[in-house]
């Protein structure tokens, strides 16, 4: 018993002598900071022809890497990328900037994409006049599509001529089917010669390949004629070559019936 004591003794010194010699980890250091991220760019028209290319070039500081989005679903992580925008329009662009701590700081502009030869006031050919086709509506006239009032009377290219619809209930579809597909940027809508109430207030036109796959193309909610006869012309961004185009009036102006005397689908200048 006194020799298991003895031995329970010295180990207990030598752990202490050990635990006495056994010097301390230093402390962490905590990692300096970075100087912060501060994001800039410029951005230049790369062609004076090709008014869609431009060419972004970073002046951020202080980061490990960027990203651009350009507005448009593109992104780059380039320096200086070059991007070719498919539309004209106005594009949100961001650069952010960040560097190897997570620290991270940010650049946004609105940039305005624009033709400088594009005049709003101007629309090209009516595709349904040049190129032909075939009209369908959800509902008719009372007397047919050949009727005096019938549908056809709507893409006649007279606006002396309207289509009367009785019974309307915010779903009239009107689809025009191209005899080819045609890229169109553009479409007129003509009031008819009395009463305003009848006049379409609200719609969506859209645009398809196959007539089953339908694209929004550009819609109005709150449109007003102020006269009879009276066009007005619209644009919209495409680049895609569409055999369908229709237009769903969603709501006119308070009427039981609807009216119209022209629609049109355009290429988009002269």
């Amino acid at each position: 018993m006194k020799k298991t004591l003895h031995i329970i003794s010295v180990f207990s010194t030598v752990a202490l002598l050990f635990a006495g010699c056994k010097k301390d980890k230093p402390a962490p250091q905590p990692e300096p900071d970075e100087p912060k991220p501060i994001a800039g760019f410029t951005v230049a028209r790369t062609d004076s022809v090709d008014f869609l290319s431009y060419q972004f070039t970073s002046t951020s500081i202080n980061y490990k890497d960027i990203l651009w989005q350009f507005g448009d679903d593109s992104t780059s992580a380039e320096k200086a990328p070059k991007h070719r925008y498919a539309f004209d329009g106005l594009y949100h662009v961001t650069l952010t900037a960040r560097n190897s701590q997570g620290y991270s700081a940010a650049r946004e502009i609105i940039l305005n994409v624009a033709d400088p030869n594009f005049d709003r006031t101007k629309v090209g050919e009516s595709y349904f006049a040049t190129i032909g086709g075939t009209l369908t509506v959800s509902r008719d006239n009372g007397g047919g599509p050949n009727a005096n009032e019938g549908s056809l009377k709507v893409v006649d290219g007279d606006p002396n001529t309207k289509f009367f619809q009785s019974g309307f209930s915010g779903d009239l579809v009107m689809k025009y089917e191209l005899k080819t597909p045609v890229v169109a940027g553009a479409y007129t809508m003509t009031s008819a010669n009395d009463s305003p109430d009848r006049d379409p207030k609200g719609w969506i036109l859209q645009g398809s390949e196959d007539g089953i796959r339908w694209i929004n193309l550009h819609s109005k909610n709150n449109e007003v004629f102020a006269n009879r006869f009276q066009r007005i012309l619209y644009h919209f961004n495409n680049n895609v070559a569409y055999k369908f185009y229709r237009i769903s009036i969603k709501t006119n102006n308070g009427s039981r019936d609807f009216q119209m005397a022209e629609w049109t689908v355009n290429k988009k200048q002269p």
